[in-house]
């Protein structure tokens, strides 16, 4: 079952999974973004839900 980390392309923050033998930074690297948070998360809810918290503190600080 795959782990998932959060990445920023240009269109924005997304979930991605982690593929079995790469890590978040390959994953990043291979769609255009950067590693926001590694994670790992065992889920993508779980996932999901960290990446509202972090969109949460983005708008909280401007």
């Amino acid at each position: 079952m795959p782990k998932y980390a959060i990445i920023e392309t240009e269109s924005g923050l997304t979930v991605v999974p982690i593929l079995p033998g790469r890590t978040p930074e390959e994953m990043a690297i291979q769609l255009g973004g950067i590693v926001v948070d590694p994670g790992p998360y065992p889920t993508y809810e779980e996932a999901y839900d960290a990446l509202l918290a972090i969109r949460a503190e983005e708008e909280s600080e401007e």
